[in-house]
């Protein structure tokens, strides 16, 4: 399947809330509460103009929004997640999204030397698969965002298996 990725609009406020409310994304989070809307709408207006944030929307070619993939310089790092629409998952197209973000990355970002984690929920097998396979490798473990995680990082020189 064929995937645009366009940056997020004010007008994506309504579907990122209801990404970010799934009950497996929600699981698979470090903050496990349902997201409320004020704050979620207080939230989202700050990223999508945040400079240091890249908030994606992937589309099929029918325009149906897939999911979606952000990106925040936080410091010395550039933190990358993702989830996809639940009508949209197990098809293989996380990684597709993780490369074309990580792509976009490089030019939205002023230093593209930063490297890229993901920090993943241990027990988050499906995206693990994804990060790995979209040429991200296993680098430490984390307590950073008061979860445990793993962190992977992106590697220019991995490539795509």
């Amino acid at each position: 399947m064929r995937l645009i990725a366009r940056p997020a609009q004010p007008t994506d406020v309504q579907l990122y809330f209801d990404w970010a409310n799934d009950p497996v994304t929600r699981q698979q989070s470090f903050k496990t509460d349902l997201i409320s809307w004020e704050k979620h709408t207080t939230w989202f207006a700050r990223k999508i103009t945040d400079p240091n944030t890249l908030l994606l929307v992937f589309e099929n070619q029918q325009q149906v929004p897939v999911g979606q993939v952000r990106l925040e310089q936080l410091g010395e790092e550039i933190i990358i997640g993702i989830s996809l629409d639940s009508s949209f998952r197990g098809q293989g197209l996380a990684v597709t999204m993780i490369l074309t973000a990580v792509e976009a990355s490089q030019a939205h970002f002023s230093d593209d030397a930063l490297p890229i984690h993901a920090y993943i929920r241990p027990d988050n097998l499906a995206s693990v698969r994804s990060f790995e396979r979209a040429g991200f490798t296993f680098s430490h473990k984390s307590g950073k965002f008061g979860v445990q995680s793993a962190v992977y990082v992106y590697s220019n020189s991995s490539s795509y298996h």
